[in-house]
């Protein structure tokens, strides 16, 4: 009971956030950054209770424009009889600040999860997640006019996750009714390298496009490694632009903790080219898993 009603305490904090923060925006933060590695939900709806947890997360960007922040949310609703439903519920809200005005929105998803086989180890998931994005100028100027007021944009975001002991895969669709629709696949495998460590090797595959660069996919693709070692593990991907990034995660008994590091592998460094975030969240319910197995977290 007191777990359902901090739940319930946290939805209606989002909501807060929502409805009292100036809230504005056209698009989640750009990127994706770190978010395939810190909130897939906002890629995926789908992806909303596909863990035997649930998750709350937040990560902040420090360092370079836009700054943003963003607070996720999702879990597996429980049935009648205690156990896992087929339902996921999955939440998530941003506020992103720009040179001239404030995006920010709140998404909320759900999602149904069939089980592929008699021992419920694969599972395949489809997902649905309506969303309300702001944009709101930080002040008005009379020449500019029109031009800056309010807007709003309610839109959707569809998606299909497959996850099972050692393999994921999702096709997702983001801001079905933008101009801006992006369109996300994401997949990989997890190799157990040394079950007594729990050392698992992880490579993995994000694409994500839009209508504007339909025609150059192999540019658009990041390939994404993860090292789990127990309670903690580093990542690191290359994109096609000269891009490189460090992440890491450790997971305390209670809380984790993460660091998400962007920046150039050529040329001189400063803080126009350095992307700095700072990740925190909580996993309730991780203590209560029958067999605690480190590499599905």
């Amino acid at each position: 009971m007191k777990l359902r009603l901090l739940h319930i305490r946290f939805l209606i904090v989002m909501a807060g956030i929502f409805f009292n923060l100036a809230l504005c925006g056209q698009t989640i933060p750009s990127g994706p950054l770190s978010i395939p590695v810190y909130h897939p939900v906002v890629l995926n709806p789908a992806y909303a209770g596909s863990k035997d947890f649930t998750n709350i997360g937040f990560t902040s960007k420090a360092i370079k424009n836009p700054y943003h922040q963003i607070l996720s949310f999702h879990k597996r609703l429980a049935s009648s009889s205690g156990n896992f439903s087929k339902f996921g519920l999955g939440s998530y809200t941003f506020l992103e600040q720009l040179d001239q005005s404030w995006n920010t929105g709140l998404a909320i998803a759900g999602s149904y999860h069939y089980t592929l086989d008699a021992s419920r180890v694969h599972n395949l998931s489809g997902g649905a997640a309506l969303k309300g994005i702001f944009n709101i100028p930080k002040s008005s100027d009379e020449d500019i006019g029109d031009s800056l007021s309010t807007t709003f944009t309610p839109d959707m975001d569809l998606g299909l996750y497959y996850y099972g002991p050692s393999a994921f895969a999702g096709i997702s669709v983001t801001s079905l009714f933008d101009l801006s629709r992006g369109y996300h696949l994401y997949g990989g495998y997890k190799f157990l390298l040394n079950r007594n460590l729990s050392i698992v090797l992880e490579p993995s595959l994000l694409v994500s496009l839009n209508d504007s660069t339909m025609g150059e996919p192999i540019e658009q693709i990041t390939p994404y490694l993860k090292l789990y070692m127990q309670n903690f593990y580093v990542g690191t991907y290359i994109k096609s632009n000269h891009l490189f990034a460090l992440f890491f995660q450790y997971q305390f008994p209670r809380f984790y903790t993460g660091v998400f590091l962007e920046f150039p592998w050529k040329g001189y460094l400063n803080d126009d080219n350095i992307i700095f975030e700072l990740s925190v969240g909580i996993n309730l319910g991780m203590e209560k898993q029958k067999i605690l197995q480190h590499r599905h977290w």
